[in-house]
C-alpha cells in the first residue's frame, strides 16, 4: 500500500514574501514613494518646458516671417511711389507739348463734328446744272439746310421721306421746259427725296422761267473732313 504525502503548506510570514528568480541579485527600494512621485512629476514638468520652448521657436519664426513681408511690401511700395513720382515729373517736363497735343485733337474733334454736316454746295450746284437739258441754266438757287446744333424740320404730309436741306432754284429755258424729264433726271443726284415742280413764267424776252423745289438727305453730306481724319490716323 502506498501512501501520498501533501507538501506542508506555507506560513503566513512565507506567503508575504516575494518570490526572486533564480540567477538575479534582489533589489529592494528603501525610497519612499512620496520621492517616485516627486520625480515623475519632474520629468512632466520637463517635457512642458520642452513643449513650450518650441512654441516660442514657433511664434518668433512667425512674427520674423511677418515682418520680413511687411518689410519686402513697404520697400516694393515705395519703389512703385518713386516711379510714380518719377513719370510725374516727366509729364510736367512735357506738359506744353501735350497741352498742345490735346488742343489739335480737340480742334481735329471740333472740324469732324463741324464737318459732318457739310455740303459742298459748289459741286452740287455743278451737278445739278450737269441735269439741265440742253440750253437750260440756272438763275437763282436758295438752300435751307440742318446745322450740326438744330435738326432739320421734317414734313408732316405721309410718305414723305426724311430730308437735311431744301433746294429751291430757278431755271432760263429758251423753250417750253419738259419739267418732267426734268424731274427724273434729278432723281440721279446723290441724297435725291423728292423735288416738285413750282411757277413757270413767260418772259418778256420769250424764254421761260422754270422753279423747282428739291429736298435732299444725308448722302448728300460730302464727310470730306471725316475721309480725312480717318487718312490721317
Amino acid at each position: 500500500m502506498t501512501a501520498t504525502v501533501a507538501p506542508p503548506a506555507p506560513s503566513k510570514r512565507e506567503a508575504g514574501r516575494k518570490s526572486v528568480p533564480v540567477g538575479t541579485s534582489p533589489r529592494v527600494s528603501l525610497l519612499p514613494p512620496e520621492i517616485g512621485d516627486r520625480n515623475r512629476q519632474l520629468g512632466v514638468q520637463r517635457l512642458l518646458r520642452l513643449a513650450m520652448f518650441g512654441v516660442f521657436i514657433l511664434v518668433v519664426a512667425a512674427i520674423g516671417a511677418a515682418w520680413y513681408y511687411s518689410f519686402t511690401a513697404q520697400a516694393g511700395l515705395a519703389a512703385e511711389q518713386l516711379k510714380t513720382q518719377d513719370l510725374a515729373q516727366q509729364q510736367l517736363q512735357y506738359s506744353e507739348v501735350q497741352s498742345a497735343i490735346n488742343a489739335v485733337r480737340l480742334g481735329e474733334a471740333a472740324l469732324v463734328v463741324g464737318g459732318s454736316t457739310e455740303i459742298d454746295w459748289q459741286d452740287y450746284l455743278t451737278q445739278v446744272q450737269g441735269s439741265l437739258p440742253d440750253g437750260v441754266s440756272l438763275d437763282t438757287f436758295s438752300v435751307e439746310a440742318a446745322t450740326i446744333t438744330e435738326q432739320y424740320p421734317q414734313s408732316t404730309v405721309p410718305l414723305e421721306g426724311a430730308r437735311i436741306a431744301t433746294l429751291q432754284f430757278t431755271a432760263l429755258s429758251k423753250d417750253l421746259p419738259d419739267i418732267p424729264a426734268w424731274l427724273d433726271r434729278l432723281r440721279e443726284l446723290p441724297g435725291f427725296v423728292d423735288a416738285k415742280p413750282g411757277s413757270i413764267v413767260l418772259l418778256e424776252d420769250g424764254s421761260y422761267s422754270a422753279s423747282v423745289t428739291m429736298h435732299i438727305d444725308a448722302q448728300a453730306y460730302s464727310n470730306r473732313l471725316t475721309a480725312e481724319t480717318e487718312e490721317a490716323e
